[in-house]
């Protein structure tokens, strides 16, 4: 299901490695990636506290999305669920398409990402 998936031609090119190796392998389950989201907005939040990192209200962004989409997991075809788990593990994922920390964009193409995987699972 990775390079011919659809859901390829909707994120950025420099996504799309790291998106399909997390789609082919289990990091997490689903309760621990909903209990990693905010952890990882207290790092995100200390990133923008020092000024190098993105708004905290970025990543308070994505990680909404990302809950609706772990809501989501039950109700979704079993052979979606990697889609799921690729956009929040990319999410979770502090060296992605970019550094996320870094710069202030640095969450642009995981914000790309997670919004893609819900418009393709309309969720």
């Amino acid at each position: 299901m990775t390079a011919a998936h659809p859901i390829f031609a909707e994120i950025p090119e420099e996504t799309r490695t790291t998106f399909g190796r997390l789609m082919e392998r289990t990091v997490r389950s689903p309760e621990a990636m909903r209990q990693q989201i905010p952890i990882y907005l207290g790092v995100i939040e200390r990133a923008a506290k020092e000024g190098s990192g993105p708004p905290l209200h970025i990543g308070e962004t994505i990680a909404t999305d990302c809950e609706a989409l772990l809501d989501a997991w039950e109700r979704v075809d079993p052979a979606d669920q990697p889609l799921i788990r690729a956009a929040v593990e990319y999410f979770l994922l502090p060296r992605d398409g970019d550094d996320d920390l870094a710069t202030p964009e640095g969450l642009d193409d995981d914000m790309v990402v997670v919004r893609a995987v819900r418009k393709h699972l309309s969720v």
